[in-house]
């Protein structure tokens, strides 16, 4: 696959997965799974955030926000009816997913920098995907260890 659609849609799903986190965290009465979605919406703002300048360089014209964002907002209505597990349980699948395209990003890097953004995107999936295995018992330690220390994450919440 092309890196620049690469690219685009490695945006498109940071901004999707932004909104999703950010409506469910509003939803969320448990206050814990609250925080939990919280930290995760930052995760996916600050990955986002991440590659704004390679998509700049390459000259990527940005995407349909409000289709996106609406996308989010249908994906929020149909996870709401799901337990909590079940929810954690469908990350999986989605996380595969971009992993695949994520490392081919990687690959596909034009320089030094590029290559830095596609591996923090790399990093950002395995975090997510240690969150929802710790989270659902199959995995020791504390969920949300490995997304407070990516680097770009840490300094989203300090700042």
């Amino acid at each position: 696959m092309d890196a620049d659609i690469l690219w685009l849609e490695a945006y498109k799903g940071e901004v999707l997965g932004e909104r999703l986190f950010g409506l469910l965290a509003e939803r969320q009465d448990h206050r814990d799974r609250r925080a939990q979605l919280e930290v995760l919406t930052t995760l996916e703002r600050a990955t986002k955030e991440l590659a704004e300048p390679v998509l700049g360089r390459r000259g990527l014209a940005p995407i349909e926000i409000d289709e996106t964002l609406a996308e989010g907002d249908a994906l929020a209505d149909a996870v709401a009816g799901l337990t909590w597990e079940q929810f954690l349980g469908s990350f999986e699948p989605v996380i595969s997913q971009f992993l695949e395209k994520y490392r081919q990003l990687v690959e596909l890097a034009g320089d030094d920098a590029e290559r830095a953004v596609a591996e923090a995107y790399v990093a950002h999936e395995l975090a997510l995907a240690a969150f929802a295995r710790r989270s659902l018992g199959e995995e020791s330690g504390e969920p949300l260890e490995d997304i407070l220390a990516l680097p770009h994450v840490a300094a989203a919440v300090t700042a």
